[in-house]
């Protein structure tokens, strides 16, 4: 048996999570150097999924499995231990596929399968499944390679691997505000300034209700409450509309003197006054 040198996990089939290998360490270079690229390309034009082996050395009772069940299976393999999958003898070849960012493989595109064509080539590779008709089948170490591995590039393969996986989602801003306003929107009341002169309101709101006072907008100003909900003050109006929260417009004496005390209130029910 040949010595085994890690190419990553596979994400194909029954072999998603298995460890694959190749032969030598020279033929992992070559292969994760592919990735590298192949995977920097991606990013580059902001396709989804990282290049990965579905499929590197095989071992002889597998190979025998699929020979013996090849077409249930529907599969083209070669007779058993006759494969350059051989894990015995060979170990060069490598059947390629693409990983998801949920962990589920796909085949790669025509236009994706043209790019790696070219990679492997240049890495000292050979697309043979050329010759009977599997796009993702491979051999290393069949040409005088155009571009030498990286060095690296088992830490950079998992690097831009990572790249094409999207970043968890994040919260809206509007969402911690709705949360809050969903369990207490039947106890709060947003209240809005009218200009005494014109009878029109003005950009001056707060919220209150049972020991909460907040003002949303003052005199035109944004608070602390647009700052750190990370949306304008319309936004957090209309959140507050949409979740049923209660809207008075006041005249601007009634107004003054409803903000006050709703302060006093929601400072005393915090302990800051008496």
């Amino acid at each position: 048996m040949v010595a085994k040198y890690s190419v990553r996990k596979s994400s194909y089939g029954d072999l998603r999570g298995v460890e694959q290998f190749v032969m030598s360490p020279r033929i992992a270079l070559q292969v994760l150097s592919v990735m590298v690229d192949f995977n920097a390309w991606q990013k580059s034009r902001g396709a989804v999924g990282a290049l990965s082996v579905n499929e590197g050395m095989r071992s002889r009772a597998r190979q025998s499995y699929l020979w013996a069940n090849r077409f249930v299976l529907g599969v083209t393999v070669a007779l058993p231990f006759t494969s350059l999958h051989d894990e015995v003898r060979r170990g060069n070849a490598v059947d390629f596929g693409i990983t998801m960012p949920d962990g589920s493989n796909r085949a790669l595109t025509d236009r994706e399968f043209v790019k790696l064509h070219a990679l492997v080539e240049a890495r000292g590779g050979t697309w043979t499944g050329a010759n009977f008709g599997e796009p993702w089948h491979h051999e290393m170490a069949t040409r005088t390679e155009r571009l030498a591995p990286y060095p690296d590039a088992a830490t950079r393969a998992a690097s831009t691997a990572a790249d094409l996986a999207p970043a968890p989602p994040q919260p809206t801003p509007t969402e911690p505000l709705r949360r809050i306003l969903m369990s207490a929107a039947d106890t709060l009341t947003y209240f809005q300034r009218k200009d005494d002169k014109t009878g029109k309101p003005q950009d001056t709101y707060f919220v209150a209700g049972p020991g909460l006072f907040v003002d949303i907008v003052r005199d035109g100003k944004k608070t602390w409450l647009v700052d750190r909900a990370g949306i304008d003050a319309r936004t957090i109006r209309t959140v507050l509309n949409r979740e049923g929260v209660k809207a008075v417009v006041l005249d601007a004496r009634d107004f003054d003197e409803r903000r006050a005390v709703y302060a006093s209130l929601a400072e005393a029910a915090q302990g800051k006054a008496v």
